[in-house]
């Protein structure tokens, strides 16, 4: 088995951290002082001295809210220190952000792909970055090679803490479009695949009481149309991971199941679009990259790796996510009815079957024209190893 090595100690400055997203912190922390400054029952004072008393108070809330700010921002650069995490298709994409993400957490990390030149950039760019990692060449679909893969990383670190099945592919197209293989093929990734590894990781999990990540979808849920290999795989994902978490109470292993809807990863380039490529990459590409339907990937890995971390069962990343599994759960009919009206408005199989990936796909009228839309999306691509259409 080819193994591309490169290892680089972590070096991030905590003075790196308040985040945008914890600013408003410090806006809490003077809400609040003006609240007790409010409430106080105080001899009466004369202009100046209140206003002192109003500047020492702000100026405490201050303080709390950017101190709140920094401690948490430390706990997260340091919560996975010295913990070891694999992370299956971890060349690209989302599995790469996670990688980045427990990079900067303080975890060792070990990431698998197929593809040597993928994995090659992969490692280097997590070297840049500071992050101690290792690459290992491995297709989750050959039970052997995952073998390797979990005897590869013990051999190394000597422990495992986290594993992160994200390894997945994505083919579009209608229903009659798909034969068996498709089936086949999207089962054996995204069911086998984290079946196997998870087996394989088990007993050393129990020894370092560590943590099963399953990426799973929305579509595990709640499957749209032109994408039912997906959702089938998918599905019996989740419910892996769902019997996993059950069965593994009290050993000490932990089983986080992530659902996420639209991200933005660029991962529309590595699609496999069949039936009428060039009209389904437009839609996917179209919907993938909008800012209200999709999330960012950073902001995604951020919120997976706070999650398992904290050992949580369940991590649904996406607002829409989230509103499209409660009126699952809530109106399933109407949900379903709902389904059908989008399959509606989606290309029909053509009489002459054609099968694409991305990047040919894309070559197109309509095809640059969801380009120019979803900008944000192809951005994301170009940040996250999404140069080229092979596989995860």
């Amino acid at each position: 088995m080819a193994v591309i090595r490169m290892r680089v100690r972590p070096g991030r400055e905590v003075g790196e951290v308040v985040s945008r997203w914890k600013k408003p912190l410090v806006l809490v922390g003077a809400r609040w002082a003006w609240s007790r400054v409010r409430r106080r029952r105080v001899r009466a004072k004369g202009p100046g001295e209140q206003a002192l008393d109003l500047a020492a108070w702000a100026g405490a809330g201050a303080l709390v809210g950017v101190g709140s700010a920094v401690f948490g921002e430390y706990r997260r650069a340091h919560r996975m220190t010295g913990k070891v995490a694999l992370i299956t298709g971890g060349t690209r994409g989302l599995g790469l952000q996670l990688a980045r993400e427990l990079g900067a957490s303080g975890a060792r990390v070990v990431i698998c792909g197929r593809d040597s030149d993928h994995l090659a950039r992969a490692v280097s760019g997590l070297a840049e970055r500071g992050v101690e990692a290792h690459g290992v060449m491995c297709d989750v679909t050959d039970r052997d090679q995952v073998h390797n893969l979990v005897a590869e990383t013990m051999d190394l670190f000597g422990r495992i803490d986290m594993v992160v099945n994200n390894a997945g592919v994505i083919q579009i197209g209608p229903s009659e479009a798909f034969d068996e293989s498709h089936f086949t093929h999207a089962m054996d990734v995204m069911f086998w695949g984290p079946f196997h590894v998870s087996r394989a990781v088990m007993d050393h999990l129990r020894d370092s009481r560590g943590t099963i990540v399953n990426i799973t979808s929305i579509g595990a849920y709640l499957t749209p149309p032109h994408l039912l290999p997906y959702g089938c795989a998918k599905h019996a994902q989740a419910a892996l991971s769902e019997g996993l978490a059950a069965e593994t109470g009290g050993t000490g292993v932990r089983v986080t199941t992530v659902v996420p809807g639209l991200m933005r990863t660029g991962s529309h380039v590595g699609v496999t679009f069949i039936g009428d490529p060039e009209r389904e990459y437009a839609w996917f590409a179209l919907l993938a990259g909008l800012p209200l339907l999709s999330v960012n990937a950073q902001r995604a890995a951020r919120r997976i790796v706070a999650g398992a971390a904290r050992g949580k069962g369940f991590v649904i990343v996406t607002p829409a996510a989230r509103i499209g599994m409660a009126l699952h759960g809530l109106a399933p009919g109407l949900t379903q009815a709902g389904m059908r009206v989008a399959g509606r408005l989606l290309p029909d199989a053509p009489h002459s079957v054609r099968e694409r990936e991305g990047t040919e796909a894309r070559n197109s009228r309509l095809g640059r024209l969801a380009d120019a839309v979803a900008t944000l999306n192809n951005r994301a691509g170009e940040r996250l190893n999404q140069k080229h259409a092979e596989p995860r």
